[in-house]
């Protein structure tokens, strides 16, 4: 495993168990040896199983609003359309 970024490229596909095994012992041994990944890997796990969960929670309307108003601002500017 070349470095974090290659690492961090694989880790979706890892957590999947869709890497090849030679790919998946080198990630391994890399995660073994490197906080900043482990860390990486166990946030996006979590991420993971929050979204399979499914819960859905309904936002306070106020939050909502100002969510749906940042969200098509940063869309405008990025996009610049909605």
């Amino acid at each position: 495993m070349a470095d974090c970024r290659e690492s961090i490229k694989n880790l979706s596909e890892y957590i999947d168990g869709e890497i090849d095994p030679e790919l998946c012992a080198e990630l391994e041994s890399h995660l073994k040896g490197c906080t900043n990944c482990r860390l990486v890997m166990d946030s996006l796990k979590m991420t993971v199983k929050l979204c399979r969960d499914g819960i859905c929670e309904d936002l306070p309307e106020s939050l909502q609003k100002k969510f749906e108003q940042k969200l098509a601002e940063h869309w405008k500017k990025k996009f610049g359309r909605i």
